[in-house]
């Protein structure tokens, strides 16, 4: 199966190019260990002038979409959806969805094949247990005022259900669910109102639930994992999000 990683990689601070440094990080391990085509949106297209490869699709933001890249004065994280929509009307089987502070130092294709083709819609990291109804009840403060204000009428009890992945990484099947998943999405980004939209697994998990999406969960099991890492205020961790340096 065909798969395309994708990512969006914006600078909010004028002389802040961290995040598009690290974008770069994880476009040359793709480059270097898989064979998987790259799609990255940037409000600052100038900045990958120099990457020219054929795998690698720079798609310009600010000629592209209208999203305020600002939400309560922090980036906006219904934006994290765009790379994902983009790339679901592409022809790849697989979305491989990363923060643009991944990257990888090497890969194992076998067992990143015996994931992907696992019968699921999606993958995830360390579980898939239900968490966003115990969270509205035991951080009432985060989870139940953000979906209040947020989701409003879009909110419905089976949501409850849903689970609260980590976003760093998410893969998902092209396929019909990945539609629904993105049209509700949409629909909660739509209503933003200069909303915190950190905590963003919240927008992934009912969406997640919404689209009826089956899951299935990565764990230390998956070999290919040992070479994800994460670029973290000073630190790397692991694919799980787990401080090893």
């Amino acid at each position: 199966m065909k798969t395309i990683v994708v990512t969006c990689a914006i600078q909010i601070k004028k002389d802040d190019f961290s995040y598009l440094e690290k974008s770069k990080v994880l476009i040359d391990g793709y480059l270097k260990f898989t064979d998987f085509d790259i799609l990255i949106i940037t409000n600052n297209i100038d900045f990958y002038e120099e990457l020219k490869n054929d795998r690698l699709i720079v798609l310009d933001y600010n000629k592209n979409y209208k999203l305020p890249i600002k939400s309560r004065d922090r980036f906006n994280m219904h934006i994290k959806r765009l790379p994902i929509e983009y790339a679901s009307n592409l022809d790849y089987d697989i979305i491989y969805h990363h923060d643009c502070d991944c990257f990888i130092d090497g890969w194992d294709e076998e067992s990143y094949q015996k994931t992907i083709n696992k019968d699921c819609d999606v993958v995830i990291n360390r579980h898939t247990k239900p968490q966003i109804g115990s969270l509205r009840i035991h951080m009432a403060n985060v989870y139940d005022t953000k979906i209040k204000n947020e989701f409003g009428d879009l909110y419905y009890k089976e949501l409850d259900q849903s689970t609260n992945p980590t976003e760093t990484r998410i893969i998902f099947k092209n396929n019909k669910k990945l539609k629904i998943f993105l049209e509700f999405w949409k629909k909660i980004s739509d209503r933003n109102n200069d909303f915190l939209t950190y905590y963003c697994g919240l927008y992934f998990g009912t969406s997640i639930k919404h689209a009826d999406m089956d899951m299935c969960a990565i764990t230390y099991k998956e070999e290919f994992t040992k070479y994800g890492k994460i670029h973290h205020q000073g630190r790397i961790l692991n694919y799980f999000g787990d401080t090893i340096k």
